[in-house]
């Protein structure tokens, strides 16, 4: 995953660039640049961003989408069903086309259909935004679906809601960019060919004046709210609203159609909006919201994604100029947010210059390396070869006068084991007859370390060995009884001995055990028996 993305998004009225990177704590915006276009239009270059890897957003007439619904098939089948299509669509276009395609995250109850989302996008078209970017001492790497930007915007930035169904709509000047999201589902992408030029258009032939004059006319005067009817600014504003009226309608219908589309495609009838999030320079227009909401019969609200990040590392002028293209800057927010978030929505075209020098990438340079890797193996392996005969040789030689070596060896060994036989009986016999002397000579160390002048020994047995050959044991038997003196307790004065004397016999690996009754008549007897097992 990256670190940085530089995003460009080329609008019909502005360029936005805007660079993000990755953080602790999700996306930073550290660089924005609003750029005009057409009449005084710059230069990318006159951002003072560097835009060498940059994601280029498509919209409108640039990129066509296209869905396919196939059965669950494995990724290598799927690639070949993919561009065998994209061919077929090459050959109906008249002219050589790029593509990529991703499948939909919706869920089929069924499991029966996959449904597949195909970008494709004509390379002159991609030259073509390839040479803007290029103007600006840039290059392109990917071409990204403006309308899937916006789906990766709001997936990043929210807000997401479980179940809920959101139409995110980006309205430029000649194109509006949709995504129809359940929860965090992408279920239906569109782009149009259409925008609020339409409402320009209409108020040109109304009033016989230029585009630019429409345009401010637009601006200042228009007012879609259904509430202002009948209560205008002034005469000229009814007069301006009047006249966009039906153009005005095509907007709601866009996304009413989409809706439609989206039904079919999906299956799913009941399928209704919960909210609809405009973003692009048309979001902004007087009162387009409230005649949304009364057509769509759901709460319509700007698309603020920037509301949610972190804004601090922008120099002062970006963060102002950011703040007033923010519904403009929507799409190229998503744009840097795709390439630096694995897990969000990925649909990238790539030029074919950069396909091309993806291939020589990855098979010819791999193939030469691996040709140069094999001819250096061969070359190390016969002169690996060459030496291991030699050293073969002399280690044959060796061989034979080690064996010679080892057999006197063997022979010797063989009579060093028997002598260590015999020896080794003698030793264990002499190690059974020294457990019980020894045990004794313990026990009657810690007797004299322990015993009470109220205690008094009996009787000290030694008992009989048993355990095989390789380990003997013993036990000691001590019968003893105690007799209450000057006061003391017996039973006190027994277990203090008895705590001592064990201790001191475990200590020299000694099992120990008691047998004592009751004290009857200030007179207590016991028996102690001490398991010794074999000497060390």
């Amino acid at each position: 995953m990256a670190k940085k993305a530089v995003a460009v998004d080329i609008g019909s009225h502005s360029a936005k660039v805007l660079v993000a990177e990755a953080g602790k704590h999700g996306l930073r915006v550290v660089r924005f640049a609003g750029l005009p276009r057409g009449e005084g239009s710059v230069s990318l270059a006159d951002a003072g961003i560097p835009l060498a890897g940059a994601i280029c957003g498509l919209a409108g007439r640039d990129m066509t989408l296209r869905y396919s619904q196939v059965p669950p098939t494995p990724d290598w089948q799927l690639k070949n069903l993919m561009d065998l299509e994209i061919q077929d669509l090459s050959q109906q276009s008249g002219g050589s086309l790029s593509a990529d395609y991703n499948l939909l995250p919706i869920e089929d109850p069924d499991g029966a259909v996959e449904t597949i989302l195909l970008a494709l996008a004509k390379d002159d078209a991609l030259e073509r935004l390839q040479g803007e970017v290029a103007d600006g001492k840039g290059s392109v790497a990917a071409f990204v679906p403006n309308c899937t930007a916006l789906y990766n915007a709001f997936l990043k930035c929210g807000p997401v809601e479980p179940d809920t169904v959101v139409c995110l709509a980006n309205i430029g000047h000649e194109t509006i960019d949709i995504a129809l999201v359940s929860g965090t589902e992408l279920l239906f992408a569109r782009n149009l060919t259409t925008g609020t030029k339409a409402l320009d258009d209409a108020i040109a032939a109304s009033f016989n004046v230029s585009a630019r004059k429409a345009e401010a006319l637009k601006k200042d005067l228009l007012d879609l709210d259904p509430q202002s009817r009948g209560r205008y600014a002034s005469g000229q504003a009814e007069k301006v609203t009047m006249a966009v009226g039906g153009a005005a309608t095509s907007i709601g219908a866009a996304i009413q159609s989409s809706l439609s589309f989206c039904k079919a495609q999906t299956k799913i009838q009941d399928l209704r909006l919960d909210r609809v999030l405009l973003s692009g320079g048309g979001a902004r227009l007087r009162g387009l919201r409230s005649m949304l909401r009364e057509t769509l019969r759901c709460p319509v609200e700007l698309f603020d994604p920037f509301a949610n990040l972190d804004l601090s590392g922008l120099p002062a002028d970006d963060a102002e100029q950011l703040q007033t293209m923010r519904e403009e800057s929507v799409v190229a927010l998503g744009l840097a947010a795709g390439r630096l978030d694995d897990t969000l929505y990925a649909l990238e075209i790539l030029p074919e210059a950069v396909r091309k020098r993806q291939r020589f990438q990855q098979r010819t340079i791999w193939n030469i390396v691996a040709a140069i890797v094999l001819i250096a193996v061969l070359v190390l392996y016969a002169q690996n070869r060459k030496a291991q005969v030699a050293a073969a040789e002399g280690t044959a030689t060796r061989e034979r006068v080690n064996i010679n070596n080892i057999s006197k060896i063997h022979g010797d060994a063989e009579n060093l084991i028997e002598e260590n036989r015999v020896l080794r009986a003698v030793v264990d016999h002499l190690a059974a007859e020294a457990v019980p002397l020894n045990g004794l000579l313990r026990v009657q160390r810690a007797l004299a370390t322990a015993l009470a002048p109220q205690l008094w020994i009996e009787k000290v047995e030694v008992g009989g060995r048993s355990g095989s050959n390789q380990k003997q044991a013993s036990t000691i038997t001590v019968q003893g009884f105690a007799k209450e003196l000057n006061g003391v307790n017996v039973n006190d004065v027994y277990l203090d001995f008895y705590g001592k004397f064990q201790k001191e016999l475990e200590a020299a690996g000694a099992k120990v055990t008691q047998d004592t009754p009751p004290v009857q008549d200030n007179t207590l007897k016991f028996v102690l028996k001490i398991q010794f097992g074999e000497v060390q």
